[in-house]
């Protein structure tokens, strides 16, 4: 169950110190920056669309300088058509694109620690996403949906009452 960061360059600092506390709490990631592949490509498109299918999560690292990235949407909208988990981190005091608010947002670093616990209990819940849930029968779709839209319910609840 990879976590796919989404970021702007700009925003890099955030998003290695984000990966690299998931990478200590045993969850695996993917960030381009540390992928040889992304930095030699010549279809960078293709990379960043297979790495979101084989990922479950995606988290993106959002600031007033992701309004003028192309690629953040990208990610956020690939990962939106399969069902992804998908969670926001704002930094700094910009307002977020309302499209957002369909997902929990993190600001805080106990909000990334929320993730995590939420993370955690999908895969002992065993509500966690398979390639079967995207690629297998309209039921197992819909059930991933559903575990998809628990995930986000459960997680913005937590965030919002702050324990």
């Amino acid at each position: 169950m990879p976590v796919f960061i989404s970021y702007r360059h700009m925003d890099r600092a955030h998003a290695i110190n984000i990966n690299n506390r998931l990478m200590q709490a045993n969850i695996k990631t993917y960030l381009d920056v540390l992928d040889p592949e992304s930095q030699t490509t010549d279809d960078i498109t293709g990379v960043i669309t297979r790495n979101i299918s084989e990922c479950t999560h995606l988290l993106a690292v959002v600031s007033d300088k992701t309004a003028l990235s192309w690629w953040v949407p990208f990610e956020i909208g690939e990962a939106t058509i399969t069902n992804r988990r998908i969670c926001s981190f704002k930094t700094g005091p910009a307002e977020l694109p309302l499209y957002l608010d369909k997902w929990p947002k993190l600001t805080h670093e106990k909000d990334i620690e929320f993730f995590i616990d939420a993370y955690r209990s999908e895969a002992i819940l065993k509500r966690s996403m398979s390639l079967e849930s995207i690629n297998g029968s309209e039921s197992m779709r819909s059930a991933n949906r559903s575990n998809a839209d628990r995930f986000h319910s459960d997680l913005k609840s937590r965030i919002n009452r702050g324990f």
